[in-house]
């Protein structure tokens, strides 16, 4: 913290920070104690400006947005209000939307990675052009555990088939060649 600011790192410039906070919270207690001692009565952090008063600030914000929540809720024939559509927007809902956007961005950019990993895929298969990498490997044995039970079962179907086939009536053997020449003229006629 003691160095000049450029040449500070990740640790003095959190220390720096840490300080100057803690600086502004001494500051603020002191005005609110001078307050306190010429008004007679206890001031409020949030009355004296300091990192304090921004926190009560920020609790009661919450506590009456809760309160007005609760109140939608009862408005809204019973159902749950969801802080984002509540009637005043507190952190929480504040929160809530923008989570719900960053999910939404994200959302979008995986669609938009996704189509262009596809487009790549289709484009130039590594099974097919380089079996041996790793990817092209992965993706030939992927394909193969995908495609394993499919073909199992054809060769499974394909057996009982034969199974349950009948014989092929046997043409009766001859000792003579000729005779089956003979044949054979007569089934191409």
């Amino acid at each position: 913290m003691m160095l000049e600011e450029s040449k500070r790192g990740p640790l003095g410039l959190a220390e720096a920070k840490a300080y100057k906070i803690l600086q502004d919270i001494a500051t603020s207690e002191q005005d609110r104690m001078k307050q306190s001692n010429r008004i007679g009565t206890v001031v409020r952090p949030i009355d004296i400006p300091g990192p304090l008063g921004e926190i009560e600030k920020a609790l009661v914000d919450l506590v009456s947005a809760e309160k007005q929540r609760f109140k939608d809720r009862d408005n809204n024939q019973g159902k749950l209000v969801r802080p984002k559509d509540a009637s005043i927007t507190s952190v929480m809902g504040q929160a809530e939307q923008n989570a719900l956007q960053a999910i939404d961005t994200l959302r979008e950019e995986e669609i938009e990675r996704l189509k262009s990993i596809k487009r790549y895929l289709e484009e130039k298969r590594p099974m097919e052009s380089n079996r041996e990498s790793p990817l092209g490997f992965m993706e030939a044995f992927t394909v193969g555990l995908f495609r394993a039970p499919q073909m199992l079962s054809s060769v499974i179907n394909r057996v009982k088939e034969l199974m349950a086939s009948e014989k092929l009536p046997t043409l009766p053997s001859s000792s003579s060649s000729n005779n089956t020449l003979s044949n054979e003229k007569d089934i191409k006629k």
